[in-house]
């Protein structure tokens, strides 16, 4: 998966390397603060210049450094707005129900695309912890981020659910390949459901808003790649197996949800278990 902060990060190190190689704009305007003679500035640039040409790993520590406190302000902010994300799925408990697997004290939420690798390889693992944990309840956020296609099946995915099919339309759907309108329809046929319906559920109002309310969702969660797994107060970003969801899952049962008792108190929902 990449994400916004990667490719941010994959910047740094053409960034640092223009730094080497045009110091003196930067140097000048330092030097002449602190009231250097011309010569004296140019001598700071050439420094400057052939010590990052002469060891380019600098460059890498810099990109690791950015990596490193990228990562910590994103998690910070991410944990700060995990009660929001638990009062924003209370607030859609019924229209997320048909999106919704399993019974049970802890919850599994997945964002996933309908075009993204990871999520089909993704979904044997969370079938896995269904099966191995019956206390394990999944929902699915339809989150439609690499494509125009993965909108439209995700479209189709929503009116599914209206004739009860969805988790059937969602294992066909990511064993199908490429999602798009065509393909999604396809696989709503084959399982069975009346096209008219789905064409017309697909394309109405309530649709469109849910998808839109989901994908607000993931906005203020940070949620800029899929998969992105959500149990308890953990975010996991990228693939996960069966045993990284599993202990996800067992941590959160033992130690509880902080965000989710913050949400409950001030929904009224019944969260997981809390610490």
């Amino acid at each position: 998966m990449k994400t916004i902060m990667k490719r941010a990060a994959a910047l740094a190190i053409p960034a640092a390397v223009a730094l080497s190689l045009s110091v003196a704009g930067p140097i000048a305007a330092f030097a002449q603060s602190d009231n250097f003679t011309e010569g004296q500035t140019r001598s700071i640039e050439k420094i400057v210049k052939d010590y990052l040409v002469s060891h380019p790993e600098i460059l890498l520590e810099v990109q690791d450094a950015f990596e490193k406190k990228a990562e910590a302000k994103r998690g910070e902010a991410t944990r700060s707005r995990m009660p929001e994300f638990y009062r924003s799925l209370a607030s859609l408990k019924s229209e997320l129900a048909p999106l919704t697997i399993g019974e049970g004290d802890v919850t599994l939420v997945e964002f996933f695309d309908y075009n993204c690798g990871y999520c089909r390889h993704a979904l044997p693992q969370i079938m896995k912890l269904l099966d191995a944990d019956t206390k394990v309840k999944v929902v699915f956020m339809e989150y439609p981020i690499l494509s125009q296609g993965s909108t439209e099946a995700t479209k189709i995915a929503l009116a599914a659910a209206k004739q009860g099919k969805y988790f059937d339309f969602h294992k066909a759907m990511l064993a199908a390949g490429r999602a798009n309108k065509e393909s999604a329809l396809k696989v709503a046929e084959q399982i069975g459901l009346d096209m008219e319906k789905v064409k017309a559920d697909s394309a109405s109002p309530e649709t469109e808003a849910l998808v839109a309310k989901i994908g607000e969702i993931g906005k203020r969660m940070f949620v800029d790649g899929t998969p992105t797994f959500v149990v308890g107060d953990k975010v996991t970003p990228g693939a996960a197996d069966f045993d990284t969801l599993k202990r996800s899952v067992d941590d959160t049962r033992k130690d509880g949800c902080k965000a989710c008792a913050e949400a409950a108190s001030t929904t009224g929902e019944k969260g997981e278990k809390k610490s």
